[in-house]
């Protein structure tokens, strides 16, 4: 059970600013593409070795959190941060500052796990069972249960200690110095955003007429998720979508038969959208021949 700051306004997130530590652990809960459409923070978990603090982003205004996530005067301690520094640049258009990702120096002494595992091995505490479920849980409801809170702050409560016992192992090892190099790079894009329909499995090996039209076809279920605020999985999954490139309809009705939904209104609307980017589709296909 865990004695934690609830910060759910303005005022108190100014007051955590002015008193925070100089280092802090620090982990984010989001929803991406589960419950409803798009990447959103839901919930930041904050340890400064005394106090635990939950800070709810949807009553902190994007300015004070802002200031947070850039902010180099305060040390950031993660765990594999790549995923949250994603979240914070698509959803906030900044760049977090200030990390430090336990995991570079744990990969430099040969270890490749999870945060549970690296805890397990250098703080001999056992895993605890249940995780994978709350990775998945809706982190948008309101009010949290109990059981989400526990596991959220659970994610932050060994980072110092992690921290601590790495760096000596580091040291030990002669890898102190290739730790600080890696640190300076953390949480920055490694190499240019692939788009949504990019990252499909089986993209790579589509011919480019057949790219394009994935492109389009992508595009066309991701207005109508975004339209509905549904997951894009939830309106046509990424399978089906490359199914359509290799093997394509011509019409709206040839559309509804092959993305057929027990949501009629949504198969509807889905056929006209995939038609209409058809089309398109074809228009630059040609212009690129």
């Amino acid at each position: 059970m865990y004695n934690y700051t609830l910060v759910e306004s303005d005022s108190a997130f100014k007051t955590f600013l002015k008193e925070a530590k100089s280092s802090l652990a620090l982990d984010f809960e989001g929803e991406f593409n589960l419950h409803i459409y798009g990447e959103h923070l839901c919930l930041i978990q904050i340890y400064d070795r005394t106090q635990y603090y939950l800070v709810d982003p949807f009553k902190v205004s994007d300015s004070l959190l802002k200031e947070f996530f850039v902010s180099k005067e305060i040390e950031k301690i993660m765990f594999d941060c790549s995923s949250d520094a994603s979240l914070i640049r698509n959803q906030y258009g900044v760049q977090l500052e200030g990390l430090y990702d336990i995991r570079v120096g744990a990969q430099l002494l040969g270890y490749n796990g999870n945060l549970s595992g690296l805890v397990a091995k250098y703080l001999n505490k056992p895993p605890e069972g249940g995780k994978r479920s709350k990775q998945t849980a809706n982190w948008l409801r309101r009010p949290l249960k109990k059981q989400l809170i526990e596991y959220a702050l659970s994610d932050v409560e060994h980072l110092f200690d992690l921290k601590e016992a790495l760096e000596k192992e580091l040291e030990k090892g002669g890898l102190a110095e290739k730790n600080r190099q890696g640190q300076e790079g953390v949480g920055l894009p490694k190499g240019p955003k692939r788009e949504g329909w990019e990252r499909i499995n089986g993209y790579r090996y589509l011919s480019a007429n057949e790219k394009v039209l994935l492109k389009h076809f992508f595009l066309a279920r991701d207005t109508l998720a975004k339209k509905l605020n549904l997951p894009p999985f939830r309106v046509l999954d990424k399978q089906r979508l490359l199914g359509l490139a290799k093997r394509t309809p011509t019409s709206v009705g040839e559309f509804r038969g092959r993305v057929q939904q027990r949501n009629k209104g949504i198969e509807k609307d889905l056929a006209s959208l995939l038609a209409e980017n058809y089309h398109l589709a074809l228009k630059e296909i040609e212009e690129n021949t």
